[in-house]
């Protein structure tokens, strides 16, 4: 039998790479060593502009946040980051990132390798609960939080989801990833280049370890003062969306919940983009923490 693994990683760097020629200038990619390897950072907007950061979903890369980024036209200086060990361009060292604890740990690496102080920062999905963990540890560093429909942050998962995503995950294949974001979405229309990497990362990232997440208990909310935008999905077949957005406006001290019609759990960042630039850049001065 031909090994094909070859075949499919440069199916998936060829996307990538084309995906990666559509940020919008002025646009740069940087890599940050430390031991947890080599974290890719896809750098848009003007120099002088807020710094924000951002963490995609599980396989998504980086490239989701491209929409995103052209509809913020300069507002942000956007970085985005791709997750180490995950679909995109970072590559993982000798130090594991297996706890919420290593992964805000690797995070610091990044902020400190930008040499941002602190910043605003947001995250889609997985990405979601990774920022959101981070604010918890590291207040201090985090000016506003931006969370996109975050998974396992303020609600578990639909069972009628996990049901149907359980044969990619327990055996990740490009049709299986294809076929769970086409139902996930009722098949609207997603960008195909996009759908081409991240099916392709289905496959090359198959084995890649992710932290396991737990809801965090509601005590860590009520201590929680960081500035809080939590933008959800209307259709999101991942939670029910309504009871998730009402739980994080109980649970946030210091929060505002916003929901947009009609998107999706898995095409949100990219299908409406020019809705949540807007709802993120009604207030782009957030106010002062404590």
């Amino acid at each position: 039998m031909v090994d094909n693994g070859p075949a499919r990683r440069s199916a998936f760097d060829a996307s990538y790479a084309r995906l990666n020629g559509s940020w919008p200038a002025p646009a740069e990619t940087i890599t940050l060593d430390s031991a947890f390897g080599s974290t890719a950072v896809h750098v848009s907007g003007p120099p002088e502009a807020p710094a924000l950061v951002l963490l995609p979903a599980y396989q998504a890369s980086s490239a989701e946040w491209i929409a995103l980024a052209r509809s913020l036209n300069g507002v942000f200086r956007v970085f985005a980051v791709d997750l180490v060990g995950d679909a995109g361009g970072s590559t993982a060292g000798t130090r594991s990132i297996a706890s919420p604890e290593d992964m805000v740990a690797w995070l610091d690496t990044v902020l400190d390798g930008l040499g941002l102080p602190s910043t605003q920062l947001g995250g889609h999905s997985y990405g979601g609960w990774i920022a959101r963990e981070y604010s918890v540890r590291r207040p201090n560093r985090v000016d506003r939080l931006i969370l996109l429909d975050p998974t396992m942050v303020f609600g578990t998962l639909l069972p009628t989801y996990v049901l149907r995503a359980m044969p990619f995950i327990l055996k990740p294949t490009s049709g299986k990833r294809r076929w769970l974001i086409g139902w996930e979405s009722r098949k609207t229309e997603l960008d195909p280049e996009w759908l081409e990497m991240t099916a392709a990362a289905a496959e090359v990232f198959a084995n890649a370890p992710t932290v396991p997440t737990k809801i965090p208990a509601k005590t860590t909310f009520a201590e929680q003062r960081v500035p809080t935008l939590v933008i959800m999905a209307e259709k999101s077949r991942v939670h029910p969306a309504r009871r998730v957005a009402g739980r994080a406006a109980k649970l946030l001290p210091a929060g505002e919940v916003q929901m947009i019609s009609g998107a999706s759990h898995y095409g949100l960042p990219m299908t409406h983009a020019a809705e949540i630039a807007a709802v993120i850049t009604a207030h782009t001065s957030p106010p002062e923490h404590p």
